[in-house]
């Protein structure tokens, strides 16, 4: 499976995005590619944006819509990290529990500026 080598800030390697995924799903089209992962970043930031105001009233119903969209859409286009990152946010939101929300928002606000980088460096 070809995916991309990108180092996460974390300190260890996983892939950024999964290209063989990416690449089914756009016939391989680059531009196709890159509007994509794109509008994954827009879904992305307007989904941060409402968990980051629910987070301050507890509303842990917001937290979970907003983390299951997020998880959804990175499913489809093919980004694992953040997929992961918004299971979990999903999970402790339907249990209740944004203890560690406000550090799984900044995991996943770090994802997001790898992924900019990521089309700025493969997919230009």
């Amino acid at each position: 499976m070809l995916q991309s080598d990108f180092s996460l800030t974390d300190g260890y390697k996983e892939p950024m995005v999964d290209l063989d995924r990416l690449k089914e799903i756009t016939l391989g089209q680059v531009e196709l590619q890159r509007e994509l992962i794109t509008a994954f970043i827009e879904i992305l930031r307007a989904n941060l944006d409402a968990i980051q105001e629910a987070l301050p009233s507890g509303d842990c119903l917001t937290v979970s819509r907003c983390a299951h969209q997020i998880k959804g859409a990175a499913a489809n286009v093919g980004i694992p990290s953040i997929k992961e990152i918004a299971a979990e946010l999903e999970r402790q939101a339907n249990e209740q529990n944004l203890v560690n929300a406000t550090q799984l928002l900044v995991d996943l606000d770090d994802r997001r500026s790898q992924l900019q980088e990521f089309i700025s460096n493969y997919l230009s």
